[in-house]
C-alpha cells in the first residue's frame, strides 16, 4: 500500500500508518528485551568473579553451602552484610542480581527453587502488592508454611540436608530472606520480586 497516493482514501493512508507505528512499537519492544537479556549475560561474564562461587556450589550439589553464600554475594552487591541490611536498602535492591542468582538456583536444581519460584508460589496463595502494603501476617505464615520454613507457629531450623528431594518446591535460597527486621525483610524483598519480572518459576 502506497501512503503517499493522493487516490487513497485519507482513513485507510492513517489506518495503514496507524498499524506500520505499531509493527515499529512492537519491534522495539522486542529488541528492549533482547538487549536486556545480552546486558545480564554480560552482567555474569564480566562479574564472573562474584557469582563463580555460588555457581561452582550449586554444580556441585552443595545447595545450603549454596543459600550461605546466595546471601553473602546479595549483600555484597550493595555493600553491606544479612545482619546489617536495611529495609531501605531491600526497596532500592537491584535487579540485576537478583535476575541472575535466580538463574543460577532454577538451572542447577531442575526449577525447584529460586526467588521465581518463590514469587510463583507466594502469587498461587493469593499473595499480591497489596496483601504485601497491608503486612497481612496470615499470608506470610501461610507462604513460609509451603516452603518449610515454618511449622505449627514457629520457624524450624534449616536441617542441613543437600537432598532436594526432601526439600519442599521454593525452599531454596533461605538465609538471605531472615535478618532483624523480620517480617518486614521479607515483604518488601517479595515487593522487589514482584516489580522485577524476573519471568522464571
Amino acid at each position: 500500500m502506497n501512503l503517499n497516493d493522493p487516490e487513497q482514501p485519507l482513513h485507510e493512508r492513517v489506518g495503514a500508518l496507524e498499524a506500520a507505528v505499531s509493527a515499529l512499537s512492537e519491534r522495539l519492544h522486542s529488541l528492549a528485551s533482547q538487549v536486556l537479556q545480552h546486558e545480564e549475560s554480560f552482567a555474569l561474564v564480566s562479574d564472573v568473579a562474584r557469582y563463580a562461587p555460588l555457581r561452582d556450589l550449586l554444580a556441585a550439589g552443595r545447595f545450603r553451602d549454596a543459600d550461605v553464600e546466595t546471601a553473602n554475594v546479595l549483600f555484597d552487591c550493595i555493600n553491606t552484610t544479612l545482619e546489617n541490611v536495611t529495609p531501605e536498602e531491600i526497596k532500592t535492591f537491584p535487579i540485576g542480581p537478583l535476575r541472575i542468582v535466580d538463574q543460577l538456583w532454577r538451572n542447577h536444581s531442575d526449577g525447584k527453587f529460586g526467588f521465581s519460584v518463590q514469587e510463583r508460589l507466594y502469587r498461587s496463595l493469593g499473595g499480591t502488592l497489596d496483601t504485601l502494603i497491608a503486612q497481612d501476617v496470615d499470608l506470610y505464615q501461610t507462604f513460609c508454611d509451603r516452603l518449610g520454613w515454618h511449622s505449627e507457629g514457629q520457624f524450624t531450623e534449616a536441617d542441613g540436608t543437600d537432598d532436594i528431594s526432601a526439600m519442599p518446591e521454593g525452599a531454596l535460597p533461605r538465609c538471605c530472606w531472615f535478618s532483624s527486621y523480620g517480617m518486614k525483610i521479607t515483604n518488601l524483598l517479595l515487593v522487589r520480586l514482584i516489580t522485577a519480572d524476573l519471568g522464571g518459576g
